[in-house]
Order: structure tokens, then sequence, then C-alpha cells
């Protein structure tokens, strides 16, 4: 059975040492970001997830029962060490933004800013990504398992396509795009197209928008940029403007973020 060792043992390279992160089975990467195996007793005592319009299921062992929780899109910042810390061993599924909808097909909106059982969500997929966990000899043996349990839930829905095009506009703009400009390509209203990324995507288009932008400041800040670029670079009007933005969605200024970067779960995977 697989538990803290495992991370270990695994041949694969270590992030921070305490980490294994997989890339899933290439037909997969459009949906799912990665999996990623974890010793939770190492992690930061304020270990917070920043605000992210993706999704994880987070697995978990302890005293011999396995768990899974669904995080669905989180708007504003949680943390997550003393639920996380108590787990024996932990391994996420990380969905990209949009990403879990395919496979479970529930609204996403309903999920918004709340944890779930996911046994409650999808009885089915649970028991299934269970048994995986019980099954593998090890962490690559798991990931091969987790590959067929998704691979084959993916032909079975289907998603609106005006809603994929204006996404992937939206994401290949890194957020920055009116709402008006946005709805009038896809011919659809603001209204409609707010519906469609709701249900898909569990926010509202300038939600997702504000998101992809200071997850693009974190990335930049991270590197070194120096503040006058920041805001160019992430689409707002002004420096002021940029510190306002980020200041509201992540609950810190820059600096403050640059000073306690290593408590904030900032997944350079994902959304």
């Amino acid at each position: 059975m697989l538990n803290q060792n495992s991370i270990y043992q695994c041949p694969l390279p270590k992030i921070n040492q305490n980490n294994i992160v997989i890339a899933p089975h290439h037909l997969l990467r459009p949906y799912i970001a990665n999996y990623t195996f974890t010793n939770p007793s190492n992690m930061s005592v304020q270990q917070t997830i920043l605000p992210t319009i993706s999704t994880s299921l987070i697995c978990t062992f302890q005293n011999g029962q396995f768990t899974a929780g669904l995080r669905g899109v989180n708007t504003r910042p949680v943390e997550i060490a003393d639920y996380a810390r108590q787990f024996d061993f932990m391994f996420l599924i990380e969905f990209h933004a949009a990403g879990l909808y395919p496979f479970i097909q529930i609204d996403q909106k309903l999920l918004t800013n709340e944890g779930f059982l996911f046994e409650d969500l999808d009885p089915l997929l649970y028991q299934q990504i269970a048994e995986a966990y019980y099954t593998a000899n090890d962490i690559l043996a798991l990931t091969d398992k987790l590959d067929a349990i998704f691979l084959a839930r993916i032909h079975t829905v289907k998603i609106n396509p005006n809603f994929l095009i204006a996404f992937n506009r939206l994401l290949g703009c890194n957020g920055a795009i009116r709402v008006k400009d946005l709805a009038n390509e896809t011919y659809y209203s603001e209204k409609h197209l707010n519906r469609l990324f709701l249900k898909y995507s569990g926010a509202k288009i300038k939600t997702c928008s504000r998101i992809i932008r200071l997850k693009k400041a974190t990335d930049l800040l991270s590197a070194s940029t120096p503040a006058s670029l920041l805001f160019e670079q992430t689409g707002h009007h002004d420096y002021a403007h940029f510190i306002r933005d980020f200041t509201d969605i992540y609950d810190i200024t820059p600096k403050e973020y640059l000073e306690k970067m290593s408590i904030f779960y900032n997944d350079p995977y994902k959304l």
C-alpha cells in the first residue's frame, strides 16, 4: 500500500524533496494538469492556496482509511495546513481550468469556494480511484491506473463549442479582454456567456480574467520582474490599478507576497 515512503522510493525527481509531479497521459492533458504525490506532514503550518480557477481532487490516507475531497474553484485564499498535515500520505489530481466538468458533469458554480467528499459527488469514480490506490504497488503504477480511469470518461460528454472558443480566447490573451468583446466574438449575450462560464469553469468571465492576470503576476514576481513592468504585462491600466487588483484578490500586497512567498501554494502547471 502506498505511503509517504513511496515518494522517496520512486526514481522520479522530487520537488522540494517531498513532492513528485507527474504529467497525465497526453490525451488527458487538456483536462488534467498533473498528478502530485506529497508528504503532507512536512507542509508549512501556514500553507495557503491562492485564488485559482482550477479544481483539485485531494486523495488522502491515514490509519488504514482512504478518503477523497474535491475543492472547487477558489476565488479567495484558503489556508490548508490544518487539514492536510493530519494525513500520512496524499496525492492530488490537479485539473486545468474548466477541466473537471467533462468527467463528472456537475455545474461547476455549485462547487465554487467549497469542499466536498468526492464519494458524495461521484460514487463510481471515487470507488475506481480508491481501488487504484489500494491495488497499486508504486507511484508509477498508480499513475497508470489513474490515466486508465480518466481516459475511459473523456468522450462521454459534449461541451458548448462557443464556450471553448471564448475560454481559449481568454486564456490566449492572459485575461486581457473585455467581457463585451468576448461576447461579441462568440455572438452570445454577456449574460448567456457568463452562464456558460459558470457552468463549465465555476466563475464568471470577469473573475476568470482577474485570476488569470494575477496568476501571471505571481509568476512575474517570482521571476524578479521589475515592478514598473508588472502592470503592463498583466493588462492593467497602471501600477496603482495593479496593486488594487492584486490586493483585492489575494488579500495581501505584492510586496507581502514576495516576503511570504514560500507559504503560498502556486502550482506552475495550472491556473
